[in-house]
């Protein structure tokens, strides 16, 4: 027998009678971090806005969702048509950030995803739709000072020509969460767009705190790579040197063996691909 609610409605008869029209509908968007490695330095995909709001400044590819269209769609269509990129990229949700004065058009509510793509997709950006320009920028994240409730660090965009952005990020802890607060710096001479660089200063701590931990790295490579392919990854996303043999230890419990081999600057090295069940074949004692 079919559910009827207090008002004697099965679902077909409430849908009938249901006024859409009762609450204003905000508007809903995807912005895509989307990072990759080459020349073992960590890249962050921006594009240059040509029109309102927030027109020349330097933003996270995305934009509106299309009422029948699932959001990881949107995440492909929109980053399709801004920057011309769209085989082998990964997408997690990351964070949803709503203000409601975060756009000075209408109330948006956008949902950012962690994007990752292998180097070889940087042969194909190219700025499109309502992009004037794609750049690929290097980005970095250190710690300038850490104490035992507040740590601060220094966030950095670079075209290696001439945008130079900063941010100053300061986290103090609270009762039983961290405060986060971002500061543009004085050296910068441009800035992004909205609150982009909360979402990139969250994407950064992610990659760099489970890069190695939950596999999210090989993201970021071919499918079948050397140890120092993956080093030379996780090094650039945390940013300085890591001992090779700890590295190679702790990694080996990830891979799997392809019996294969290429030729690296004059020797031959095995090729391993990320084997993605590795956290379920541990033996639960």
């Amino acid at each position: 027998m079919e559910e009827i609610n207090e008002k004697g409605q099965t679902l077909a008869q409430f849908l009938a009678n249901y006024d859409d029209s009762k609450y204003r509908h905000p508007s809903n968007t995807v912005d895509m971090i989307l990072m990759t490695v080459t020349d073992k330095k960590l890249k962050l995909l921006l594009i240059k806005r040509k029109d309102h709001p927030f027109i020349h400044q330097w933003a996270l590819p995305g934009g509106f969702i299309e009422f029948s269209e699932d959001m990881e769609e949107a995440v492909r269509r929109e980053l399709s048509e801004e920057t011309n990129i769209t085989d082998h990229t990964y997408f997690r949700q990351l964070y949803t950030f709503g203000n409601a004065d975060r756009d000075p058009r209408t109330r948006v509510i956008t949902t950012m995803y962690l994007s990752m793509t292998p180097e070889e997709n940087i042969k194909n950006t190219k700025a499109a739709d309502d992009a004037q320009d794609a750049k690929w920028f290097t980005i970095s994240k250190k710690v300038v000072e850490s104490a035992e409730q507040n740590r601060t660090c220094i966030l950095t965009l670079d075209d290696e020509k001439e945008v130079h952005m900063e941010y100053v990020i300061h986290d103090t802890a609270k009762h039983n969460y961290v405060e986060t607060r971002s500061i543009l710096s004085d050296n910068a001479n441009a800035k992004l767009a909205a609150d982009h660089i909360k979402g990139i200063n969250m994407a950064m701590d992610m990659l760099q705190n489970r890069a190695a931990s939950t596999g999210i790295m090989f993201n970021l490579l071919p499918e079948e790579c050397t140890l120092r392919q993956m080093q030379d990854v996780y090094e650039a996303i945390i940013g300085h040197k890591t001992d090779t043999g700890n590295f190679r230890r702790d990694i080996r419990k990830m891979l799997k063996e392809t019996g294969k081999k290429a030729k690296v600057s004059g020797k031959y090295a095995a090729l391993y691909r990320f084997n993605p069940m590795y956290t379920y074949l541990e033996e639960n004692l």
